[in-house]
C-alpha cells in the first residue's frame, strides 16, 4: 500500500497511479449469434417504407437478400415499425386527435406498457425467440375437436415485422391480377378491374382448391419459393415453426354458401401470394402470347375493311384473369375452343389436382 504523507505534485501523483495500480483484467467478450448487434437509442423511430427498402437492400448480395432475420427483422426500429403498423391496423379511426392513444409510439412507451422491445430485439438476433411460449390455446365451448391457437401480442409484433419486410422484397415482383393481402389492392380494386376493364366476356371458368389446410408439403414448397430470393435459413425455419406452433394458419379452398373464409392474420396473405407466384407468371405468359398472336386491329384499318365489305364486326380476343389470395377467375373474350385450351393449360399448371369449373 502506498502512504500518501503530503500533498504530492501532478506528475508524481501520475506516475504513481500507473506503478502501483493495477488495470481491471479485461472482460471476454460475448459471443452473439447476430453478425450485428441492434442499436438500442432513445432516438429510435418508426421506419418509413423507403428507408425499410434501404435497410433491406443493404443486404442484398449476388442476387439474394442474406440475414435478414438478424440484421433487419430484429431491429428495434423495424420491430416499432410493426408495432405502429399493428396499432394502426386495429384501431384505425377511433383515436381522438391530442388523446394519449394518438401520440407516435416509442421505445420507451412500448417497453413502459407492454414488454420490452430491447429484449425481443436479442431474442431474435441470438436466435432464443420460444414461439411456444407466445401461443394462447383457446379451448373450444364443447372441449371437442382442436384449440383455436392464437399468439400474444409479442410474437404478433414478430409477425408483423416479417410480413412487412417480406412485403419490401415481393409486392413489385407480383402481377397486376393479383388481389388481396397488398396495400391499396385489395377486393374493391378487384372489383373495380372486373366491372371497368373487361370488355366483351363470352366464357369464364375459376380454379377451384381441395378444402384442406396448407400441410407441411405446401409449407416445403413455399420454403422452396423463399429460398430462391432469400438466404437465410433462420428466417426459414422461423416461418416453418410458425405453421408448426399453427400461430399462422392458412386454409385453403375454405368456402360455405360462397363465402371465403379469412385466411387468418395479414403475414398469410403474403404468403399465399407467394406461393402462387409461380402459378400468376404462367397465366401472365399466356396473356401476353394469347395478345401477340392476335393482334389488336386499328381503327383505320377496320374503316377500309368496312368500306370494302358494307360492315365490319371485330371482336378482340383478350384474356382477363383476377385471383384474390386462392380463389381464381378467368375470363376470355374470345371462342369456346381457346377458353377450353386454356383450362386445360391452367389445369396442367396445377398438376390437375385442383378442380376447375368454368362457364
Amino acid at each position: 500500500m502506498l502512504l500518501r504523507l503530503s500533498p504530492k505534485p501532478r506528475f508524481i501523483a501520475t506516475v504513481c497511479h500507473y506503478l502501483f495500480t493495477k488495470p481491471p483484467p479485461p472482460s471476454p467478450p460475448k459471443l452473439r449469434c447476430c453478425s450485428t448487434l441492434p442499436n438500442f437509442t432513445t432516438e429510435t423511430q418508426t421506419l418509413t417504407k423507403p428507408a425499410l427498402k434501404s435497410l433491406i437492400l443493404a443486404y442484398y448480395h449476388h442476387n439474394k437478400f442474406h440475414n435478414l432475420l438478424q440484421n433487419v427483422v430484429a431491429s428495434p426500429s423495424v420491430l416499432l415499425t410493426a408495432c405502429s403498423g399493428l396499432k394502426n391496423h386495429e384501431n384505425p379511426d377511433t383515436t381522438t386527435p391530442n388523446s394519449p392513444e394518438s401520440l407516435p409510439l416509442s421505445l420507451g412507451s412500448v417497453s413502459t406498457q407492454f414488454f420490452s422491445l430491447q429484449e425481443l430485439s436479442l431474442q431474435l438476433c441470438e436466435n432464443r425467440f420460444d414461439i411456444n411460449s407466445c401461443c394462447v390455446p383457446i379451448l373450444p365451448p364443447t372441449h371437442k375437436g382442436k384449440p383455436l391457437v392464437l399468439p400474444n401480442l409479442k410474437l404478433k409484433v414478430v409477425i408483423e415485422a416479417i410480413r412487412i419486410v417480406l412485403e419490401v422484397i415481393y409486392d413489385d415482383r407480383f402481377v397486376t391480377f393479383s388481389y388481396g393481402g397488398r396495400i391499396n389492392v385489395g377486393r374493391h380494386t378487384a372489383i373495380r378491374y372486373l366491372k371497368n376493364s373487361v370488355e366483351n366476356p363470352s366464357w369464364w371458368f375459376s380454379v377451384r382448391f381441395d378444402h384442406e389446410l396448407f400441410g407441411n408439403r405446401h409449407v416445403d414448397k413455399l420454403c422452396l419459393i423463399l429460398e430462391e430470393k432469400i438466404e437465410d435459413k433462420t428466417l426459414i425455419d422461423f416461418i416453418k415453426r410458425l405453421f408448426e406452433s399453427e400461430a399462422v394458419k392458412i386454409e385453403l379452398g375454405g368456402s360455405y354458401l360462397a363465402r371465403g373464409l379469412p385466411q387468418g392474420c395479414r403475414l398469410s396473405s403474403i404468403l399465399i401470394n407467394i406461393y402462387l407466384n409461380g402459378f400468376d407468371k404462367k397465366i401472365q405468359e399466356l396473356r401476353l402470347k394469347t395478345n401477340k398472336e392476335n393482334p389488336k386491329v386499328e381503327e383505320n384499318e377496320l374503316v377500309s375493311r368496312a368500306s370494302i365489305s358494307g360492315s365490319v364486326f371485330y371482336k378482340p380476343l383478350k384474356i382477363y384473369a383476377v385471383r384474390y389470395l386462392d380463389e381464381i377467375l378467368i375470363i376470355t373474350s374470345g371462342t369456346k375452343m381457346l377458353t377450353m385450351d386454356l383450362k386445360s393449360s391452367v389445369s396442367q399448371v396445377f398438376g390437375g389436382g385442383h378442380g376447375v369449373e368454368g362457364g
